[in-house]
């Protein structure tokens, strides 16, 4: 890809008011005090929204676009209910939740080639997580080695021809994020991860275990100092045409009931590549299966980072 692309399946919340922080901190999963900007610099964290048993309702990427205002990436047939969830919390709050689905674009752009970066005058991060931003109204997120993220009002965009008319990116993102061990919430999968499931410990300070309470907080961290997770995210691929959609059981012979459950999936040329919920002594024995037939065999395949007990 050496091109813009639109993300048009993940779509922006826009938390602005003198208490937007410190709303959203005692909410989610990630320390909002990290997203402080600093010289036209700061980072992006992941996050995760729980109910009071620790369930994901919906998870996002986070940044600051200034000191009054939070921004959430969210999965775009989820963004209304995150709405409302944390409308109902914020009463008491001086801040206002904005749905900026009309008002603002995600432009995706992936490759070593920065030129077409740079020519939007602004700096580059240099570090995956590192958030830059521009007077203008241009925030640019470096996501992992060659991919990154431009989050920009549609007025904005509207005066760069760069940005008119871009072919969609959500099928390459997904895959890209499959790739990286990065999943989220979908439709299928509310309410049914912890974040640890997720691996969400590991992944970019999606989890705070020192920055005091929020929603489901209590089963979040005593997971982390006292219990044993009997299920991990795991990457693999399989030869199978039919979608595996989120959500969908997989079985191994040596149990009746499903092992696991499908997280996020994308097609590829020899079948599909996806992110898999399921029992580490099923990944082990090599026994992860889409069907009760045990005809479809799930491949296992490495993700780009540990999962240790020291992460649990």
């Amino acid at each position: 890809m050496t091109t813009f692309l639109e993300i048009k399946d993940h779509q922006l919340l826009l938390l602005k008011g003198p208490d937007a922080q410190k709303f959203l901190q005692g909410q989610v999963t990630c320390d909002i005090d990290q997203l402080a900007i600093t010289n036209s610099v700061s980072k992006s964290i992941l996050g995760a929204h729980c109910t009071h048993k620790g369930r994901m309702l919906f998870s996002f990427l986070a940044c600051q676009f200034d000191e009054h205002t939070v921004v959430l990436s969210i999965y775009a047939p989820l963004l209304a209910e995150a709405h409302a969830q944390l409308k109902k919390y914020s009463i008491f709050s001086k801040v206002d939740l904005i749905d900026a689905s009309e008002s603002h674009r995600i432009i995706a752009y992936k490759g070593s080639n920065l030129d077409p970066l740079k020519a939007l005058g602004i700096a580059i991060p240099n570090i995956a997580g590192e958030v830059t931003h521009l007077d203008s109204g241009i925030t640019l997120i470096k996501l992992d080695d060659d991919r990154y993220e431009i989050w920009i009002s549609a007025a904005n965009a509207q005066k760069i021809s760069a940005f008119a008319s871009l072919p969609s990116g959500d099928e390459q993102w997904c895959i890209d994020n499959i790739k990286q061990g990065i999943a989220e919430v979908r439709t299928e999968t509310v309410e049914e991860f912890i974040p640890q499931m997720l691996n969400f410990q590991v992944l970019r300070e999606a989890i705070s275990f020192t920055k005091g309470c929020y929603t489901g907080q209590e089963v979040v961290a005593r997971m982390h100092y006292l219990g044993k997770l009997k299920k991990h995210l795991y990457h693999f691929s399989v030869d199978a045409s039919t979608p595996l959609l989120p959500n969908t059981p997989l079985y191994t012979p040596d149990k009746k009931q499903a092992i696991g459950h499908v997280a996020l999936s994308a097609p590829i040329k020899s079948g599909q590549i996806l992110l898999a919920v399921v029992t580490e002594e099923a990944v082990i024995g090599d026994k992860v299966f889409v069907d009760q037939n045990y005809q479809q065999k799930l491949q296992a395949q490495p993700l780009p980072y540990a999962i240790t007990e020291a992460n649990i």
